[in-house]
């Protein structure tokens, strides 16, 4: 039986899979995806070979865990801090500022996905992307709320609508990734956004106020 290096069994889990997850992040910022193996990943860790596969079968499956591991915290504290904001477009540029942020090159964790994108086949890409799906209905759940409080037009399809955003949030994050500055792109990807939900009469308000001032 092997040796267990915590109170319970759920404990000793957890702390496999932390060393699990570190060692994963560290490889490929190191090494690359491409060539990693999940036995240098378990050598990584400190484990046998054979202890991985209790926690994925492959590494495009650990790799997938692991960035599932990172949303749901990552989700937890937008969901927080978007309660605590009424106004649904600043609710949206919370949210746009806060997932740019966490995919910016050298925070650790999330950005793994700007690393991997290419070099996964179809359905592990699918996989990456549902992985984030709990972001997706934070942003229809705001979209419905502006439409309802007549701050954003109304829309035939609002699931269809949030798909259009996240391509505008993909563009975002590869021109973050390709050297632009993450402030500058994080204003304009939200102003774009914003703007682009209001309604005719809202913009043109809009206009007038920035002329104005």
């Amino acid at each position: 039986m092997p040796r267990i290096d915590a109170p319970t069994i759920a404990e000793h889990r957890d702390i496999i899979w932390k060393r699990l997850r570190d060692s994963l992040l560290e490889a490929i910022e190191e090494e690359g995806y491409a060539s990693l193996s999940l036995a240098a990943v378990a050598r990584r860790a400190g484990i046998a070979r054979n202890t991985i596969y209790n926690y994925a079968p492959t590494k495009d499956a650990l790799l997938v865990a692991v960035v599932k591991s990172e949303v749901e915290p990552f989700v937890a504290a937008l969901v927080e801090a978007c309660a605590g904001i009424d106004d649904p477009e600043d609710r949206l540029a919370l949210v746009v500022r806060r997932q740019l942020a966490a995919l910016v090159p050298g925070v650790r964790g999330l950005p793994i996905v700007n690393m991997t994108e290419t070099l996964l086949p179809a359905e592990v890409s699918a996989s990456l992307t549902a992985c984030f799906a709990p972001v997706l209905t934070i942003v229809a759940g705001i979209v419905e709320q502006g439409i309802a409080a007549g701050v954003f037009r109304p829309v035939a399809d609002v699931p269809r609508l949030v798909d259009m955003m996240v391509g505008v949030m993909v563009a975002a994050r590869r021109a973050i990734v390709s050297g632009e500055p993450p402030d500058l792109i994080a204003d304009e990807t939200t102003e774009f956004l914003i703007g682009g939900l209001r309604g005719r009469k809202a913009r043109g308000q809009a206009g007038q106020k920035l002329v104005s001032a």
